[in-house]
């Protein structure tokens, strides 16, 4: 006896709509039946979706939701089943130009990078990237109501003097964060001198302001670049919150998902996602980077307008939901013109090992280089790991019955970690060179270090023996973890002893391979980045998860490996364009049969 199950069309399909149920309740609906046509074969059910299921389909993938009663409505009353088809056609063009596809393009980066918060390294609101400090509104019935004034440390600005009876300074600026208004800064906040009083040891030393920036008796700087209005009763927690839009936290972990959306958006190559040099981001967040690039000596940026004043960034590629020079706008920028130590060169080459004069930074290299990534992340492997996880779909999985030679030193070549860490560490050594030390009150007071970079980030070679005051991170784990003669850092122990800044060495060496690939000496995350996009990893990856997007399903590598090269190929042949591929996802036999 013979059992023939049919399953061909059961009106449940791989993509968005798995689980919808028809309204006419029928098991098959989306099935046609063919015309007889006398073939032996014939009789076997038409599987190509009806165009209301085509319609809601396509609304799935590309907007999230179904479409609305009217879109129903109206695709009934274009005509036969050829009309109805190609309203459908339409629908997707229309829906691919309205803002409504960024903003899917948008979500789906973000479930998919999944970049977490910064993390804390104290009690909240932590959070150390802003490297500005806090000001806020002397209450209503002082001397200075109104007024801007540090949130700590300066406990006489409203009273309008200080302890020895004489005025506290005032200084009427436009400020940064409200261009084309005035504000005043009383205070500290308000001085404008060139130097100042800090403290070491709790003894009173004199410092410059443009280099040693808010803290002792130094102000806010030009414009009140180096401080951030505190608009809330609690100082610090507007920033911090992850559910507060505008909160730079928040900003910093979506611009990833934001670049991705954008790219999407305005046609661009989606390799730029980890080889370009710009970014997108609102003012508030691009203060993050010119922050970090006056921390590192470019003090220049202190009198640089160009990313808080509109008219200078007006004419800016933006996100479709808000308009040209809107300071909340996700705009494009490059990252280089605000921090640069990231910096614009594409093949830029540094060997520690060789080389004695300190790196002029690393290139900069989309996302890889985006604070929300190196902080969020915050070491080197974990950087790596998730590199490889996210954009080149790698899975590290735990061996499974393997034996493995015993674990003295280095995890890349020996024990079970060797498993993992032979693909991880050559990804890893590109992301050695940012790391936090100490914690932020309100936004300030951490310092984010790119070792042997610059003039600023470099220490006594007593660091490498955990003298004070440098027993802490990340001194204790680069003195732990990085060292010689070890994948993570492939150098000799007497290149260690004769520059311990060799032990940041962050490019692939020629010995080494990452998933087949030689590297051709870029530092960096940069490095890392053209080494996925050589060896095919990021094409195929971004293919799948579009396809997945699309279709509701992932491809698999290993069964499907024809379909994957071939789908590829395609988009590789199209500029790697989002846009126009996802497009063509709706038109293949896949799409219009509900697989």
């Amino acid at each position: 006896m013979i059992l023939v199950l049919w399953t061909a069309c059961t009106g449940v399909v791989g993509g968005p709509s798995d689980n919808d149920v028809d309204p006419s309740g029928s098991p098959d609906a989306g099935c046609e039946d063919p015309t007889p046509s006398g073939d032996p074969d014939a009789g076997e059910k038409n599987d190509m979706l009806a165009p209301s299921r085509l319609l809601r389909r396509a609304s799935l993938a590309l907007r999230g939701t179904p479409p609305t009663d009217e879109e129903f409505t109206a695709l009934e009353a274009s005509g036969d089943d050829a009309a109805q088809r190609a309203f459908v056609e339409h629908f997707v063009d229309e829906t691919l130009g309205q803002p409504v596809f960024y903003r899917t393009m948008f979500e789906q980066a973000r479930d998919w990078f999944n970049i977490p918060p910064v993390p804390l390294t104290a009690d909240a609101p932590e959070y150390g990237l802003q490297q500005q400090r806090s000001i806020q509104r002397c209450a209503a019935g002082t001397a200075k109501a109104g007024a801007w004034k540090y949130f700590r440390g300066d406990d006489a600005a409203c009273s309008g003097v200080k302890s020895d009876g004489s005025p506290v300074d005032e200084r009427a600026v436009e400020p940064w964060w409200a261009p084309g208004t005035t504000v005043t800064l009383v205070g500290y906040a308000a001085n404008a001198s060139a130097t100042g009083t800090g403290s070491v040891n709790g003894n009173p030393v004199p410092i410059t302001c443009a280099s040693a920036g808010p803290v002792g008796t130094c102000g806010c700087g030009p414009n009140a670049v180096r401080c951030h209005a505190d608009f809330q009763q609690y100082a610090g927690w507007e920033d911090y919150l992850h559910y507060h839009e505008q909160g730079q936290r928040r900003l910093v972990a979506e611009e990833p998902a934001r670049l991705f959306a954008h790219l999407a958006w305005h046609d661009r190559p989606v390799t730029d996602l980890i080889l370009g040099s710009y970014s997108v981001a609102p003012t508030r967040l691009q203060a993050a980077y010119v922050m970090q690039g006056i921390e590192g000596g470019a003090t220049g940026l202190l009198d640089d307008d160009s990313w808080w004043r509109p008219s200078r960034f007006s004419a800016a590629p933006v996100d479709p939901e808000h308009a040209p020079g809107d300071p909340l706008a996700w705009r494009e920028y490059q990252v280089p013109a605000r921090d640069p130590f990231l910096l614009a060169e594409r093949d830029y080459r540094y060997d520690p090992r060789t080389t004695v004069i300190p790196a002029r930074g690393i290139p900069a290299a989309g996302m890889l280089t985006s604070m929300g990534f190196l902080a969020g992340y915050p070491r080197e492997r974990v950087r790596g790991a998730r590199a490889l996880e996210t954009l080149a779909c790698e899975v590290l999985a735990p061996p499974l019955g393997q034996k493995f030679n015993e674990y003295r030193r280095d995890p890349g070549t020996e024990g079970p970690c060797q498993h993992c860490h032979r693909r991880l560490d050559p990804a890893a050594i590109h992301f050695k060179r940012f790391a936090k030390e100490g914690s932020a009150t309100e936004g300030h007071g951490a310092k984010y270090l790119m070792p042997g970079v610059g003039t600023a980030w470099h220490w006594p070679v007593s660091w490498r023996r955990g003298e004070y005051p440098y027993g802490g991170d990340p001194f204790s784990h680069w003195n732990r973890w990085y060292v010689a003669d070890t994948m993570l850092t492939p150098i000799t122990e007497a290149q260690a002893q004769a520059n311990p800044e060799a032990l940041f060495i962050d490019f692939l060496p020629p010995e080494q391979t990452l998933l087949g690939q030689v590297g051709d000496g870029t530092v960096g995350p940069l490095g890392f980045a053209k080494l996925i996009v050589a060896a095919g990893a990021f094409d195929r990856c971004v293919v799948r998860h579009l396809h997945a997007q699309v279709l509701g399903r992932d491809i698999d590598p290993a069964r499907e490996a024809g379909y994957l090269d071939a789908q590829v190929e395609r988009f590789v042949a199209g500029g790697r364009k989002v846009r126009p591929f996802v497009k063509s996802l709706t038109q293949s036999h896949l799409f219009q049969r509900g697989r």
